[in-house]
């Protein structure tokens, strides 16, 4: 497997900062929310940018749209001096309607600025009326990317109290003051000083989940003429489905033909198989996002009189259609982005994805209905072990979705390698991945013949080759990949001797530096299960000289296993890679490069043969 890419930075302490790209040294958002469908946020930034690490913070990004106005702005951009050197104007913002959906009611307004010297100090003022949508209130978010300090941001709502506010604290060491306003009104405060910088190591958990941020919204609510209440997860739950109910309805027509289509079928799998291969036939992913739509899904009707839908409307058809076959099935809010809901503090914010549970007898089927293509029933990296809402009539109930065991994220290599006594060589390989590991070569199914031959030449140790067959195929959550390859300097010549790789592939595997001290845990999102069994034919006149010694690993981040044996003519070579998943004390990290460095070093390593 060609494994993750590792960011490697090297860091001095938060105190330095000629090593950080800048400092927040203000951050302020004050909410005033005249009444349950009107409020009015004002926002201020001052960030000094160090260098040119930092210089994307100077870019200004407002999100509004027709119930979102921005209604005032200034900028102001001053040296290291204080002398101001450029005021910037609400005239000179930039307007994008750019979306990747269809139809949608925001747009961004911003403005892209390149600091001509270091550091600079960037002030952003502004303020925007929101009317009609106020499900939640914006979030307090002082600390957004690595390398930034802030020295002191702060936060204060204020709100009718029948509104009933919540919040939930996140990776911040705070505490939100509550006091009585004026006219029935409430306030909540918080203020943080002295963040330090977040340091980027290799193997960390996202920066998603490390950031501080604070939540607020309302426990009763009106959102586009609905209302709703977030008091609990099971409340949530009503309110998402008081926005599906009777948008089940199909025509008579398609009602005949599901039953033509699946009243033949002996089982409910491979009804919904069926349904499921019906709706990637049918339909595909286009969103329309305009007003509720953005919570709400097209009726059932419309999705398949147009043939699209999003992730909503998708998932609300397939429901329809699996109700229609009698197969109950549960309309399903997560997150592709936070992998853990708060339990305690419901919220609509949390959530940017829609997918369907479907209870069998002896299974439970999650269905991602925006990508049929996939298998049925795959649990995708976006979603794999997150936490959802399954929505029902009686609510919202916590769920969490199944992750794939380490040993079933399945990469297989059989290869033969017939050397000659010139060091070239014909390379015959089958690859079989599956689960995660099948995930990330989905790409190549898409690719033209061209493009796929360039994958494979990356994935090969085999210098000057030429792929004179390949062969992609897949089955289920499966991949198989079948390659002639010939490689006309595939051993290295030195007198009566040929140096030659005993493992072809895996090329590029990556080790992290261990030269900086570790600030936090270990952690690996995935494991997988890498099985090399390779057989390399040595030309006639000649014999092993040099060979690797065998090698076993087993320890709290993998098990490894590498043997090489000979058999006349021929050298089998084994390696048998389990890599863990899972969070490990940072104390270990230095235990952590010491073993990727050995496996490394196994592959990549050459067995001599001498001429006799």
């Amino acid at each position: 497997m060609r494994k993750f890419g590792v960011l490697c930075v090297a860091l001095v302490s938060a105190s330095s900062l000629w090593a950080q790209k800048a400092v927040v040294e203000e951050w302020t958002t004050q909410v005033e929310c005249h009444t349950p469908v009107h409020a009015t946020q004002d926002f201020k930034t001052v960030t000094t940018i160090q260098n040119e690490h930092g210089a994307s913070l100077a870019l200004f990004v407002c999100s509004c749209s027709k119930n979102d106005k921005l209604t005032s702005f200034k900028g102001q951009v001053t040296d290291a001096s204080g002398r101001v050197i450029r005021k910037i104007k609400e005239s000179e913002l930039n307007k994008t309607e750019y979306s990747p959906y269809l139809a949608i009611d925001d747009y961004k307004l911003y403005f892209d600025y390149t600091p001509p010297v270091y550091p600079v100090t960037i002030t952003y003022e502004w303020t925007i009326d929101s009317r009609n949508n106020l499900i939640e209130f914006p979030g307090f978010w002082p600390q957004t990317d690595y390398d930034v300090s802030v020295k002191k941001a702060s936060y204060k709502l204020q709100a009718p109290k029948g509104m009933q506010v919540r919040y939930a604290l996140q990776n911040m060491d705070a505490k939100v003051e509550q006091t009585d306003g004026t006219n029935d009104t409430e306030i909540f405060s918080v203020q943080v000083e002295n963040l330090p910088a977040l340091k980027q190591e290799p193997y960390s958990r996202p920066l998603r989940e490390r950031l501080p941020v604070a939540r607020f919204a309302p426990t009763v609510f009106e959102y586009y003429d609905s209302y709703g209440s977030l008091a609990s997860w099971t409340d949530y739950g009503k309110w998402e489905y008081s926005l599906i109910q009777g948008r089940d309805v199909l025509s008579d027509a398609e009602r005949q033909v599901l039953h033509e289509l699946t009243d033949g079928l002996k089982t409910d799998r491979e009804k919904v198989e069926a349904i499921y291969q019906r709706l990637e036939k049918t339909t595909r992913y286009v969103a329309v996002l305009l007003g509720i739509g953005g919570q709400q899904p097209a009726p059932a009707a419309h999705v398949s009189k147009n043939g699209f839908g999003d992730c909503k409307g998708l998932s609300n058809y397939m429901r329809a259609m699996l109700k229609e076959v009698g197969i109950p099935a549960y309309y399903t809010t997560i997150s592709t982005d936070n992998p853990r809901l708060l339990r305690d503090f419901a919220s609509v914010g949390q959530m940017n994805h829609v997918i369907l549970q479907v209870p069998l007898q002896n299974d439970t089927l999650w269905l991602e209905c925006t990508n049929p293509q996939l298998p049925m029933g795959y649990v995708h990296e976006d979603i794999a072990g997150h936490d959802a809402i399954e929505i029902s009539e009686q609510g919202g109930r916590l769920v969490r979705l199944p992750v794939y065991a380490d040993s079933t994220n399945l990469m297989q290599n059989d290869i033969s390698i017939q050397l000659s006594a010139l060091g070239d060589a014909d390379i015959a390989i089958e690859q079989h991945t599956a689960n995660r590991q099948y995930e990330s070569l989905i790409p190549l199914l898409k690719m033209d013949e061209k493009d796929r031959r360039k994958v494979l030449l990356q994935m090969v140790r085999t210098p000057q080759a030429e792929i004179r067959q390949l062969h992609v195929s897949e089955d289920g959550a499966n991949i198989r990949l079948a390659a002639d390859i010939h490689s006309q300097k595939y051993a290295t010549q030195a007198g009566q001797r040929l140096m030659v790789p005993i493992c072809p592939v895996h090329r590029g595997y990556t080790v992290p530096s261990a030269t900086t001290a570790r600030v936090g845990d270990i952690f690996r999102e995935m494991g997988y299960l890498d099985v090399d069994d390779i057989e390399l034919t040595i030309p006639d006149g000649y014999e092993l000289e040099v060979r690797p010694k065998d090698m076993q690993i087993d320890n709290a981040f993998a098990t490894f296993a590498f043997t090489l044996q000979v058999e006349g003519r021929h050298i089998h070579v084994r390696n048998r890679l389990l890599m863990k998943s899972g969070t490990f004390d940072k104390a270990l990290y230095p235990e952590l490069v010491k073993v990727m460095r050995a496996i490394a070093d196994i592959y990549s390593q050459k067995v001599v043969l001498k001429k006799i």
